[in-house]
């Protein structure tokens, strides 16, 4: 039986509609290059800021804080998506992902967010910050050189730009045919200058 005074949760960005299409075809091109990848849904993808575990509801409350915090220091801001790859290591390929170009706002922002919850008495996040988006994962590696000569084929893959407005708290709940993500509260970034200079692109 499940606990409710715990909650599945993490911090996130969701990707504007002309991302998600374009994560769906450049999916469906790949899937044409190899058979050993169990490809998330692309409305599932979202830009992970901070994934926070079990946590107990009675501090849901404090973590929209935080987001709230930090959304109210930065204006909207673009990201542009491209380029494909693999964790840890192209040779020995476990989660392919496309990369998230960083710009001085994410970071702003990651980091805005990781020191509100380190103060909450969250364990600060060991390892840096590498924003990107999981397009699959690779349970059993049956064939490396033709899932090698896919990624090289797609590596300068563009999926375009997007403009984030703001960032949301989700709840994570596991089941036998994948999570189900539930969004608790978005928070819009605070409006300015960038918001009618960005979009899809």
């Amino acid at each position: 039986m499940e606990d409710d005074r715990f909650v599945r949760s993490f911090i996130a960005i969701e990707l504007s509609p002309t991302i998600i299409d374009n994560i769906r075809k450049v999916q469906d091109e790949l899937k044409k290059g190899t058979s050993q990848v169990a490809w998330v849904k692309p409305e599932n993808i979202h830009l992970t800021i901070r994934f926070l575990g079990d946590i107990k509801t009675d501090i849901i409350n404090d973590i929209n804080k935080i987001i709230e915090l930090a959304a109210s220091q930065l204006s909207n801001f673009k990201l542009s998506i491209k380029r494909i790859g693999a964790f840890p290591k192209i040779d020995n390929p476990r989660v392919i992902w496309v990369g998230v170009e960083d710009d001085s706002d994410l970071s702003r922002l990651y980091n805005e967010i990781e020191n509100g919850l380190v103060a909450l008495g969250f364990k600060k996040e060991e390892r840096s910050f590498k924003p990107h988006l999981t397009l699959g994962r690779i349970r059993i590696l049956k064939n490396r050189q033709e899932l090698r000569e896919m990624l090289e084929r797609f590596a300068d893959t563009n999926l375009g730009n997007f403009a984030v407005l703001g960032i949301s708290l989700f709840k994570s709940k596991l089941t036998p045919t994948g999570a189900i993500y539930t969004k608790v509260k978005e928070v819009k970034l605070k409006t300015g200058e960038k918001q009618s200079a960005i979009g899809d692109r």
